[in-house]
């Protein structure tokens, strides 16, 4: 093709570098159908997608959305390739078309990287589809790491391309990196540590997507476990990426293995009280607690647990049956309610501590040795 442009050269004179007019012209229009073809491509694509939409699968949105950019721009650098054949820039005293080639070579298999790293997307969106449709929440945790995974493999590849493109020999190129490879190595502790700690994860599965976890004094739920860190949403909303070599060396309670959670409260019911009123009351806050369709009935612990001076405590100890929290604050509210109407009505009250006297000998006090009065310290309890 450069032989035959070569002749077609002859027939007009030096532009500008050495450049026939005739060839300036027609590369200037390559390049302008080359942008103008980003919007034909943009065009059509949201015609497939408006025609996507009308179908019951999902993946021909996902696919028109996410392909229309980068098949447009492989095809505009495709034409400006095209545009610097005519041309035939000079080669001396710069390799200028060396140069615009190897250039535009990257930038096509950067498009061609780009382009599958969306077919990409497109595959893993259908697969996380699929795994939600399966009782394992594992193969919700793997889709998100085989993705980072394919996306890493692609990109080595264009890599390798691109040092190849330019001149250098990947052999050399890796054994120039083993002279600092100890050094790599040291500054990679980490990183390869994380990565470890991933497969650990994905192997020995402590935990899934989507389970309430506390580790290191972190708590929330597991929204990502990637190669480097898991990202665990707190419950302000605040997002914390725990490294993922943290959870090879801690203690991990996943609390969403729970059957349920704890509802649990103490009651001390003022003197003097009847044993007759008593016993009614911790009958009736049994009943209670039983009543409840959130509350699993055979967990259910209501009993006069202590005599102290001026009142007697019940204790009242009870699992829910969902681990929603929601749920869970609703229930023990109930409760708490129930337990206060129960009082009322059976003509009893809670105990409120008496305050007492505490002499400041020190001198110090405001209260220049005077006696103050001081809550006890079951009331700050």
């Amino acid at each position: 093709m450069n032989d035959l442009f070569q002749q077609f050269g002859a027939m007009g004179g030096d532009v500008l570098w050495g450049v026939a007019g005739w060839r300036l012209g027609v590369a200037f229009l390559i390049i302008f159908v080359g942008f103008a073809s980003r919007k034909v491509i943009g065009t059509l694509f949201g015609i497939f997608g408006r025609r996507a939409k009308g179908t019951q699968v999902k993946w021909d949105d996902e696919a028109t959305r996410l392909l229309a950019k980068p098949l447009a721009v492989i095809v505009q650098i495709l034409l400006w390739k095209v545009a610097a054949i005519i041309l035939l820039l000079p080669i001396e005293p710069v390799n200028t078309r060396l140069i615009v080639a190897q250039g535009l070579d990257i930038a096509l298999m950067i498009g061609v990287i780009w382009v599958f790293f969306r077919v990409v997307d497109v595959l893993a969106s259908v697969a996380e589809r699929m795994a939600d449709t399966t009782q394992t929440r594992i193969d919700d945790q793997a889709v998100p790491l085989l993705r980072k995974t394919l996306k890493v493999f692609l990109a080595v590849l264009g890599g390798i391309f691109v040092v190849q493109n330019m001149g250098f020999s990947v052999l050399s190129v890796v054994t120039g990196l083993g002279i600092g490879g100890l050094a790599l190595a040291l500054a990679a502790q980490d990183s390869v540590a994380n990565f470890f700690g991933s497969l650990i994860l994905f192997t020995d599965a402590p935990f899934q997507v989507e389970d309430y976890v506390e580790v290191n004094g972190v708590s929330g739920t597991v929204e990502e476990v990637g190669f480097r860190t898991t990202r665990i949403r707190q419950d302000d909303s605040s997002i914390v990426c725990v490294p993922n070599q943290t959870f090879t060396g801690s203690f991990i309670t996943n609390l969403s293995e729970r059957k349920g959670r704890l509802i649990a409260f103490d009651l001390g019911i003022s003197l003097p009280a009847t044993a007759t009123d008593l016993k009614r009351f911790v009958e009736d806050v049994q009943t209670a607690f039983a009543a409840l369709v959130n509350v699993r009935e055979s967990s259910v612990e209501v009993h006069l647990s202590d005599f102290k001076e001026s009142h007697v405590v019940v204790r009242a100890r009870a699992f829910t049956v969902s681990t929603k929290w929601n749920l869970f604050l609703e229930t023990r509210q109930d409760l708490m309610f129930g337990c206060l109407e129960l009082l009322e009505s059976a003509g009893l009250s809670l105990v409120h501590p008496p305050n007492r006297l505490v002499l400041d000998t020190s001198g110090n006090g405001s209260s220049n040795g005077l006696p103050t009065l001081e809550a006890s310290p079951d009331a700050r309890d």
